[in-house]
């Protein structure tokens, strides 16, 4: 997508955020492309205007009335290949025109006297060296090519009635267009031009053109020839498109640049975010009901004694009951037993030899917080902090904890702990093959380091504005995620010299000081890391990694985001022992990791990819028989071909470069909103902009499939609900007949708060109203607000003072 067409979508749209699409596939991620075209848009004044700027100023998007045409979307043909979908007929683009162009060269060999092959050859060598309006016309009356896709208006937009008119209209005014590019202003006219897409301006009554679009709206409507008002004798069927009509009255062949079109909508947003759990800790060192629900460990130091639930192990040489493998009061290794809590005995049995009792290698029992914590901060050198987080208890089979240094070092340098032991920074998967030095905020030298010499077409690295060739396991991450992974690594570093007495590995103090440096790649749903090297960073908010990369971990990029580690920090701090035991507990855990890609191993959807620099002049015809992918996929180089082969790893080429990889809004609009409000009055402000787009559908689907659903959802909870702590947040299905929390004895409050349920209620009135959504759905509203009105009536009324019953009072 054009990185103006972002902009222009109000910067709902974001290099990462995901898209779901009409076809070939359910959806994909947004990335720019600059080599495409971007929107076209009326403005208050009554410009129209094509936007094809890489930043969009705030003061012209703040003037755009009517959103006439989004832009183009580049589709590759390996989408249409993996998901079986017959190809749709291509728009007439200007690597079509150039493949006519050579075609035509190659068959007759004919003397171009007006225009040089030097020329010529950079038009075929970049279809962004576009030929102007008296080169094209040239070489379409020449070489019998149609006539190149800038100067082929969308007249299929319009009917044969409209066309007439325009033309006679022109015709009429045939000398001011000729001279100045300017007729008289009609209503009529400028609605069909705004249907053309031909740029124009208003002003003092008038239509103003460029002199391009004038010199071709002059020859391509032969307004200098006599043709009979009815064209008649150009009729040779009736199913005569308007194009066509054109075609016939220039004289010129025509191809259509506006044939397929492709709805589309914003799924979810892009993402470049730490990992917290929820709710975020340091440690995974249980602290018990004592810790409430800020599980602070500084704020339990006041404690002489607190009771947790963890592994039981002892020293054997001062007998302190610990879960820890080395004694805090004396340092020796301690050894692990089994603990009865009743009858207060440590046994090497599972079977207490006192009471019989079947014993768990885990047990209740109480710990001093304070020895614990200043013993750890001693030798963690980790000076005064306010806050270090822990968790309630442990999930693990044996409740094995970490040890609490750890924790303290990640508060420290403010970082989290995952269920693993390890600290993760999650991404949106976006795919890249190619970049340039000057993208990822790395110097040439640097590169040329890491074994990036030459660039994609095999010329020596000298320059930051080459193209290189991603290597398979290298990734780009994102600037925000590298700053945090620098804090990672000082944790490392902390931990290496302040706990195991080792050397410090990293000591990175500038986020460079990462590039070359290992991660592990893991996707949620997947038990299997892929080693990954850092080269570089970017302000998107995604990982970029090659499709292999994220083939490995099982992923396509469609929206997918997933989770990056230090290498080391998984070598030194992941543990099994940690996982949870519960269904789906070994999930999301680098249990295995594979060092060297494989192509052949790794999810076959990347080997569809095609990977060559342009499409030939046989396959743009086949589109327009809806070809089926793979009757074609023999004139397509792709991944699939190359397997096996040294070419599977180097020499991928793409059809469309870029200026950059990460134009467009850093951040996607529907972050920077902070209330369903806000984001639902933009989203139809936006509708009512796009004129594809029916603003009434969109209020109605946002009605029926969305708030709808939430309000009667949330009232059935409200009727369902139970309660909770407010301490220990202990959740109970029916009030306990004491009143209080029967764990800790502090009180209970509602889960579902009457908030919850009238949230969406104004809202979906106001929708219903604003854009009259029938009868129907008003009176659904109407019985939905009775049903909340007679649920919270006595929350509006004085409340009546009185004294608080007793369970006595009602048993006499």
């Amino acid at each position: 997508m054009h990185p103006a067409t972002m902009f222009v979508l109000k910067e709902f749209i974001a290099p990462g955020t995901h898209i779901r699409t009409e076809r070939p596939g359910k959806g994909a991620v947004v990335l720019p492309v600059t080599t495409i075209s971007g929107p076209i848009v009326r403005l208050k004044n009554g410009t129209v205007k094509k936007i094809n700027d890489l930043i969009v100023k705030s003061d012209l998007l703040d003037e755009i009335d009517v959103i006439l045409f989004l832009g183009d979307i580049l589709i590759a043909f390996g989408e249409f290949l993996e998901n079986n979908h017959k190809l749709l007929p291509s728009n007439f683009v200007e690597e079509w025109w150039v493949e006519e162009l050579k075609s035509s060269l190659d068959k007759e060999k004919i003397n171009l006297n007006e225009i040089s092959m030097e020329r010529i050859k950079k038009f075929i060598s970049s279809f962004e060296n576009v030929p102007t309006f008296s080169e094209a016309l040239y070489l379409t009356k020449k070489l019998k090519i149609p006539l190149h896709p800038k100067y082929t208006y969308f007249w299929n937009n319009i009917s044969e009635e409209d066309l007439f008119f325009l033309r006679e209209f022109f015709k009429h005014h045939i000398l001011s267009l000729k001279e100045h590019g300017i007729v008289p202003f009609d209503i009529k006219i400028k609605t069909i031009l705004e249907k053309l897409f031909i740029e124009h301006e208003l002003k003092d009554e008038s239509i103003i053109l460029n002199p391009v679009d004038t010199e071709v709206i002059l020859t391509v409507l032969a307004l200098d020839k006599n043709i009979p008002k009815n064209l008649s004798n150009l009729h040779s069927s009736t199913e005569m498109d308007t194009l066509t009509l054109v075609s016939k009255i220039s004289g010129l062949p025509m191809r259509d640049p506006w044939r397929s079109f492709i709805g589309a909508r914003m799924g979810r947003p892009e993402k470049a975010k730490e990992r917290k759990m929820s709710p975020p800790v340091h440690s995974l060192f249980p602290v018990g009901l004592t810790g409430g629900r800020t599980r602070n460990l500084i704020d339990i130091l006041k404690y002489d004694k607190i009771t947790i639930e963890a592994v039981t192990r002892i020293c054997p040489k001062c007998g302190l009951l610990t879960p820890e493998p080395f004694c805090r009061r004396c340092n020796t290794k301690t050894v692990a037993v089994f603990y009865c809590s009743k009858c207060k005995i440590t046994t090497k049995d599972n079977i207490c030899p006192r009471c019989g009792t079947h014993l768990k290698p885990f047990a209740q029992y109480e710990i001093s917080p304070k020895m614990f914590f200043e013993n750890a901060r001693r030798k963690t050198n980790a000076g005064v902090l306010k806050k270090v987080k822990c968790v309630l208890g442990l999930t693990s089979a044996n409740k094995i904890p970490e040890i609490l240094e750890k924790g303290i070092l990640r508060a420290k340098h403010d970082v989290y702990v995952f269920k693993d032991g390890t600290i993760r920074f999650d991404s949106t998967d976006a795919p890249l093959t190619h970049f340039k030095p000057k993208e990822i905020g790395v110097s040439v030298e640097k590169l040329k380091e890491l074994g990036y010499t030459h660039d994609y077409l095999g010329n020596p690295l000298t320059s930051e504005d080459q193209i290189l060739e991603l290597k398979v396991q290298d990734i780009i991450v994102s600037k925000y995620g590298l700053e945090y992974l620098l804090r990672v690594s000082k944790f490392i570093d902390d931990l290496l010299e302040n706990v195991y007495h080792l050397p410090r590995f990293y000591n990175a103090s500038k986020i460079e000081d990462l590039i070359g440096h290992l991660v592990i790649g893991l996707a949620p749903h997947t038990s299997a890391g892929i080693i990954g090297r850092i080269i570089g960073f970017t302000d998107a908010n995604v990982g970029f990694a090659h499709p292999y990369w994220h083939a490995a971990k099982r992923r396509n990029c469609d929206g997918d985001e997933d989770s990056i580690i230090l290498l080391l920090d998984g070598l030194l701090n992941f543990s099994k022992a940690f996982l949870p035991k519960k269904r789906g507990g070994m999930m999301d855990a680098p249990l295995v990791l594979t060092i060297l890609l494989n192509p052949l191993e790794v999810d076959d959807e990347s080997w569809s990819m095609d990977i060559c620099s342009h499409y030939p002049l046989e396959f743009y015809h086949r589109t327009y028989e809806y070809a089926d992918p793979k009757e074609v996929v023999s004139l397509v180089d792709i991944v699939e071909k190359r397997l096996g082969t040294d070419a599977q790893y180097y020499g991928f080429k793409f059809t469309h470069p870029t200026e950059r990889i990460d134009l467009g809004p850093k951040k996607t609009a529907y972050k920077r909103y902070k209330t369903m409000q806000e984001k639902l009055r933009a989203q139809l402000q936006l509708a009512e902009e796009i004129l594809a787009v029916d603003a009434h559908d969109v209020a109605k689907k946002v009605l029926i499939s969305h708030f709808l659903p939430d309000i009667l959802g949330s009232l059935r909870s409200f009727a369902t609900q139970g309660v909770r702590c407010v301490k220990c947040n202990a959740r109970y299905r029916r009030p306990p007949l004491i009143g209080r929390c029967l764990k800790c004895g502090n009180k209970l409050v509602l889960t579902v708060p009457k908030g919850t349920v009238v949230k969406y209620l104004g809202m979906a009135k106001e929708i219903v109203e604003k854009y009259n959504l029938g009868n129907y759905l008003k009176q659904r509203i109407i019985m939905i607000e009775q049903s909340i009105n007679s649920i919270f009536a006595q929350d509006d009324k004085e409340p009546e003072p009185k004294n608080q019953a007793k369970l006595s009072d009602f048993l006499g």
